[in-house]
């Protein structure tokens, strides 16, 4: 019996045959992060689409980015008559990619900070046309009105046994008369890290607004209600239930004792379209269930027409909130251009 065993082995053995899959090549696709929101100038980062099997190095990341043929946003005015900026390339400024921006606001910045950029308004529909590699690639967006938080506060965190930790709160009431999509965003201006080693502080802030959460007001439509904004995880994860260090002071092995200040946490509360609202919150799906074998596969929701990506309006309010014990804050923050992103 074991000769037969043997001999149906070899058999099946030399009956292998090595097969090769010709996987088609992927084809080269722009990839458009672009924005436009109340106040501030449109910007659009322009990267190219990487085969899913091609090799990742040193050079993967630089040769990512694009240069386009030209790159154009604009709005009908109430005369029927589009109003284009053209926005030209700036190398990266404080560890930002090469971006497409209005430069020459940029320029005015320093001698003229306080007139406000009228181009970018709330209720607006504007329009994208990008040219690159014999190819138009296009898109709109809308800014919608701004909805803004009743007040924000700080209190003690009920999920931590440690006094120092806090949670940032917020009062919001739905407007009934209209749907909104709500897209957050927060980060730390301010945070202080702790070296054990060296028994020293080191003040930090976080780069760049990490997204929290997206998603409709279907159910809350017409209501106020309670909500709170967590610190985001440092791998990108939306979901988590980690607080904010208010001062507080640490001990070292050799018995010094260091101080250490509250931080200060900028949140971004928004307004975007329906296009937009089905990106985002598909990113956060996807996110959410990185790493999990049963999760379904999903494809990212473009609005981007011959690309990839998304091109989006938010109506922005913005609110600076440091991590102090029965802080309230009321009024909305003008941040610095840097801080939206």
């Amino acid at each position: 019996m074991k000769k037969y065993i043997y001999i149906i082995s070899l058999l099946l053995i030399s009956c292998q045959e090595e097969i090769t899959l010709e996987l088609p090549q992927s084809q080269d696709k722009i990839v458009v992060e672009g924005s436009i929101e109340n106040g501030f100038p449109p910007y659009v980062i322009l990267t190219k689409n990487q085969g899913y099997f091609e090799s990742i190095d040193e050079n993967t990341y630089n040769n990512l980015f694009i240069d386009a043929d030209t790159v154009k946003v604009w709005y009908i005015n109430d005369a029927g008559e589009k109003e284009i900026k053209l926005l030209e390339k700036i190398m990266g400024i404080d560890s930002l990619p090469p971006i497409y921006t209005d430069k020459d606001h940029l320029n005015n910045l320093v001698a003229t900070p306080d007139i406000p950029y009228d181009f970018s308004q709330e209720g607006r529909t504007y329009y994208l046309e990008i040219k690159w590699n014999n190819q138009i690639i296009s898109s709109s967006t809308t800014i919608p009105k701004v909805t803004p938080l009743d007040s924000l506060w700080v209190e003690k965190s009920e999920n931590s046994d440690k006094e120092y930790e806090y949670d940032i709160r917020a009062l919001y009431s739905d407007p009934a008369d209209q749907q909104n999509n709500i897209l957050i965003k927060s980060k730390r201006l301010e945070h202080y890290t702790f070296n054990e080693d060296s028994c020293t502080t080191k003040k930090i802030e976080d780069f760049p607004l990490q997204l929290v959460d997206a998603g409709s007001d279907v159910l809350i439509n017409g209501q106020s209600f309670e909500t709170y904004f967590p610190k985001p995880k440092d791998n990108g994860n939306p979901f988590s239930d980690r607080s904010y260090n208010a001062d507080h002071t640490e001990i070292c092995d050799n018995g010094d004792t260091l101080v250490f200040k509250n931080d200060i946490v900028l949140i971004k509360y928004c307004q975007i379209d329906e296009s937009s609202l089905k990106f985002w919150r598909g990113l956060i799906r996807q996110v959410g269930t990185n790493g999990n074998p049963f999760a379904e596969p999903l494809n990212l929701v473009s609005n981007i027409t011959n690309g990839l990506g998304i091109f989006t309006g938010y109506g922005s309010a913005y609110y600076m909130i440091p991590i102090v014990k029965d802080t309230v804050i009321f009024e909305q923050y003008t941040p610095e251009i840097i801080d939206i992103f």
